[in-house]
C-alpha cells in the first residue's frame, strides 16, 4: 500500500492506493521530503507500521523513517521544514545509504528504495502518480479510485 498525506494543514487530504514491485515483505518506510509538494508519503505492507512511520515523522518534525513491527529500524532527521538537514554532503550520502540498507531489511529489492518512493507523487512523470487527492492518471490528468470494481461472492 502507498499513501500520501497533506501535511500543511490546508485540507487534511489523504489517499490510499496499491503499489507493487517493491519486494516489501514487512514494515513501512516514509518521508516528509518528496518532490512536487513535500507532503508525507508512506509505503508499507500493513496499516499499523504505516501509521507508526507517519506518526514518528510528525513527532520528530520530519525526515525519513523505516519501521518494522512498530519499531524504528532507522531514522534520518530533516529538521528544516521536514525537507532539509544541515549535514555535509558526504554525511547525507552515508545516511541515505544507511536508510536504503534499512529498507532492504524489509525485503525491498530496489537499488535506491527511498529515492524511488520520492518519485511516486510526481505528476509530471508518466504514467501514474499518487498524491494527497488520490492516484492520478498523468496522461488523462484525472484522479481515479484504485478499486475499479468490487465483486461480491456469496
Amino acid at each position: 500500500m502507498v499513501s500520501v498525506l497533506e501535511r500543511f494543514g490546508i485540507n487534511g487530504n489523504k489517499s490510499l492506493a496499491f503499489c507493487s514491485g517493491w519486494g516489501l515483505q514487512a514494515g513501512a518506510m516514509a518521508s516528509s521530503a518528496a518532490p512536487d509538494d513535500n507532503n508525507l508519503i508512506v509505503l508499507g505492507t500493513n496499516a499499523e507500521d504505516m501509521a507508526f512511520a507517519v506518526n514518528h515523522l510528525i513527532k520528530e518534525g520530519g525526515g525519513q523513517v523505516v519501521v518494522k513491527d512498530g519499531k524504528v529500524l532507522d531514522f534520518f532527521s530533516l529538521p528544516v521544514g521536514g525537507i532539509v538537514c544541515d549535514l555535509e554532503p558526504g554525511e547525507v550520502a552515508q545516511r541515505e545509504d544507511e536508510m536504503n540498507g534499512a529498507a532492504r531489511l524489509l525485503g525491498c529489492n530496489l537499488p535506491e528504495p527511498l529515492m524511488y518512493m520520492f518519485f511516486l507523487p510526481i505528476t509530471a512523470i508518466p504514467d501514474y502518480a499518487i498524491t494527497d487527492v488520490g492516484p492520478v492518471d498523468c496522461i488523462a490528468l484525472t484522479t481515479f479510485d484504485p478499486i475499479l470494481e468490487l465483486v461480491e461472492h456469496i
